[in-house]
């Protein structure tokens, strides 16, 4: 019989309840959930009154010590994630990466080549790859329907001051690609297939100066079998586009707002346009951890590879250092791709 893995979160912070999220999930998928970390004891007391029966740390040095710990979450800013990362994979405990898997794509190198030294799973909560819109148009895609993809545009955002808040401060978010940007960037590279050419970036700092997180940030890739992908993140886009607009060589996809259930199908039938609505299926965000018990407990392909997380996150760096230097760059690590 297979004796039943332990989970652990670090940080239980209340913007969003996600540490409960993490914590339901593995109980959910067979992992039992026995203790949680975070630095402010009142949010340790809070994870205690929710699972009377974990222990409770304020220091993860504490959690890192117990031998009967499986896989810890980490649920932390941004720039935590790596060396908590590190650390937990040290200890010799599977790991889980709040997304962004980091800052530094340098660091998600290492922790995934410290991941494949010590035999441990490291994978990123990239569960939005089970959105229900994004379950439709990948299925659209395999069956053919509108041809081989050769563009992909993704936005996000609008018009309007952002929040004050640690998401908003650079040094510890990464930027504003670092937390929508990194979902859109691992969309359209689960549906475009092929090693990444270069990546051009265009950064806007023209309203908001009093955050450090820039106004508007495009990123354009181009991949080696000629197709392109442009992923948009803005606070000062008073003009909205549609969250994505996908072409294949035989029709295309629109989704005007990815959260209201419907996306435009185009294609046409012996030379006359047909334009489709087409419901989108239901979202399935709690697969990830279904996907990570079956992959821990039977040996199952585990979904979300930390070399894609990686991807993401070397996009993100190489689309910030082109604006800098005002030229396309090549990506580090895409021979992990090939």
């Amino acid at each position: 019989m297979t004796t039943q893995l332990r989970g652990a979160v670090i940080g239980y912070g209340g913007a969003f309840n996600m540490g409960k999220q993490h914590a339901m999930q593995m109980m959910e998928n067979g992992i039992a959930f026995a203790a949680a970390c975070d630095l402010d004891a009142g949010r340790a007391a809070q994870a205690k009154a929710d699972f009377p029966d974990i222990d409770t740390y304020t220091n993860p040095d504490d959690l890192l010590a117990r031998d009967d710990i499986d896989l810890i979450t980490v649920i932390t800013p941004h720039n935590t994630h790596a060396e908590l990362g590190m650390r937990i994979l040290q200890a010799g405990k599977h790991c889980i990466l709040e997304k962004p898997m980091c800052i530094a794509a340098a660091d998600g190198y290492a922790m995934t080549m410290l991941a494949r030294e010590k035999g441990k799973m490291l994978s990123v909560y990239h569960n939005r790859r089970w959105d229900g819109w994004y379950l439709t148009l990948k299925d659209l895609i395999g069956r053919g329907i509108i041809g081989d993809v050769f563009h992909i545009e993704l936005a996000f955002g609008g018009y309007g001051k952002p929040n004050d808040w640690w998401r908003s401060v650079k040094a510890i978010s990464g930027g504003a690609l670092y937390d929508w940007g990194a979902h859109l960037i691992d969309y359209a590279l689960g549906v475009v297939p092929g090693g990444i050419r270069s990546v051009r970036g265009v950064v806007q700092n023209l309203v908001w100066h009093e955050y450090t997180n820039e106004d508007h940030v495009d990123s354009t890739i181009y991949m080696e079998n000629g197709a392109t992908i442009n992923v948009q993140i803005s606070s000062i886009a008073h003009a909205g586009k549609p969250h994505v607009r996908l072409l294949g060589t035989k029709g295309g996809i629109v989704d005007g707002n990815i959260f209201d259930g419907e996306l435009t199908l185009y294609t046409d039938l012996s030379g006359v346009k047909v334009e489709t609505k087409v419901a989108t299926a239901k979202s399935r965000g709690e697969s990830y951890y279904a996907n990570v018990a079956d992959h821990l407990y039977r040996g199952a392909k585990l979904i979300v590879t930390p070399e894609q997380s990686l991807r993401n996150i070397a996009v993100i760096e190489t689309t910030e250092k082109s604006a800098a230097e005002g030229r396309e760059l090549p990506v580090p690590f895409e021979e992990l791709h090939r």
